[in-house]
C-alpha cells in the first residue's frame, strides 16, 4: 500500500502526542513497579484496565477491587490461588453492598468474579505476575496468544485487551520492530476510527483487523512507532480536541499550536478557579 507524503506527515504529528500521553497517564507508581511486584501487577490491571468498558461506575468498581485485593493480600503477593479468587469475590460484593450503598456488581461482566475473572485464570494457569507473563509472551512471538489470555477474562473485550498489551509492550521496553502480530497492540475506539477517516477519507470503515493493519503499515512508511501513533491520536482527539473538526485541524497541522495553547489556557483557568475556591473553603 502506497501512502502520500501528507498521510505520513499526519502520522508523524499524531505520534508526537504520545509524549503528552505518557507524561500524564504513566505517572502512577504501579506502572513502574508491576513487572517485579506481583501485587502491583494486579493493582495496575484492576485500576487502569479491568473496568474501562463498564461506563460511569468504572472508577467505583476499580476502587472496590483495590480494597478487596488489599484486604486479602495486604500489599504483598507471591501467587494467587482459587481460594483467594473466591474469597476476594465474596469480599468485593460485601464492600459494594456495605460501603457503596448496595451498588450492583454487574456479575455478568465483572473481571473480579471468581469463575472466569482474572484471579481465577492466573491461579489456574500458575501465573505469578500478569505483567511480566504477558511481556514474556509478546517477546516470545505469542502476541496473539497473549491477547487471547487477556480476552478470556470475564468482561474484557478486544479493545481493552489490545490497550493492555500496547502499554505492556511500551512500558516493558520491547522493541516494536521485533514484535509479531503488532495489530493486537492497536486498540481501536471512536477516536482511532476518526483518525483513519481523516487520513484515508470518510470511506466505509474496514474490518477491525484491516484498520489495525493499515495503522501498522502507515507507521512503517512514516518511520514512526505504531504504539506512539495510537497513544498520541487518542490523547490529541479525546483530551485536547474533543470534537472531529478540531481534531482534523490538529492532525493536518492547521492551527495546531493555537488549539493546544487554548487547551492549556483552559486548564490554567480551571486550576486558578480551584485555588480560589480552596482558599475560601469553609472550615
Amino acid at each position: 500500500m502506497e501512502f502520500t507524503s501528507e498521510q505520513k506527515k499526519i502520522a508523524e504529528r499524531l505520534s508526537y502526542g504520545a509524549n503528552l500521553f505518557r507524561s500524564y497517564f504513566f505517572k502512577d507508581e504501579s506502572f513502574k513497579n508491576q513487572f517485579h511486584d506481583n501485587y502491583q501487577a494486579l493493582v495496575c490491571f484492576f485500576e487502569h484496565y479491568a473496568y474501562q468498558r463498564q461506563g460511569a461506575p468504572a472508577t467505583t468498581y476499580s476502587e472496590i477491587a483495590l480494597k478487596a485485593l488489599k484486604n486479602r493480600f495486604h500489599g504483598s503477593l507471591r501467587f494467587v490461588t482459587i481460594k483467594d479468587a473466591r474469597a476476594i469475590w465474596k469480599d468485593y460484593q460485601k464492600i459494594a453492598r456495605d460501603e457503596y450503598n448496595d451498588l450492583g456488581v454487574n456479575k455478568t461482566h465483572n473481571p473480579m468474579r471468581s469463575d472466569k475473572g482474572l484471579l481465577a485464570i492466573i491461579a489456574r494457569k500458575n501465573i505469578a505476575n500478569l505483567a511480566s507473563h504477558v511481556k514474556g509472551m509478546i517477546q516470545n512471538n505469542q502476541t496473539r496468544e497473549a491477547h487471547e489470555l487477556v480476552m478470556d477474562v470475564r468482561g474484557i473485550g478486544t479493545k481493552i485487551a489490545s490497550l493492555y498489551l500496547r502499554d505492556i509492550a511500551y512500558l516493558g521496553r520491547i522493541p516494536e520492530n521485533g514484535i509479531k502480530d503488532q495489530c493486537y497492540l492497536q486498540p481501536v475506539d471512536t477516536w482511532i476510527k476518526q483518525t483513519l477517516s481523516i487520513i484515508f477519507g470518510n470511506k466505509k470503515q474496514a474490518f477491525l483487523k484491516k484498520q489495525q493493519e493499515m495503522i501498522i503499515r502507515l507507521c512503517e512508511a512514516a518511520n514512526v512507532s505504531p504504539i506512539a501513533f495510537n497513544q498520541g491520536a487518542w490523547l490529541l482527539g479525546s483530551q485536547i480536541a474533543g470534537d472531529y473538526s478540531t481534531f482534523e485541524q490538529l492532525a493536518k497541522g492547521q492551527n495546531a499550536k493555537a488549539i493546544i495553547k487554548e487547551h492549556i489556557k483552559e486548564k490554567k483557568r480551571y486550576l486558578s478557579d480551584a485555588q480560589q475556591w480552596l482558599q475560601r473553603w469553609p472550615e
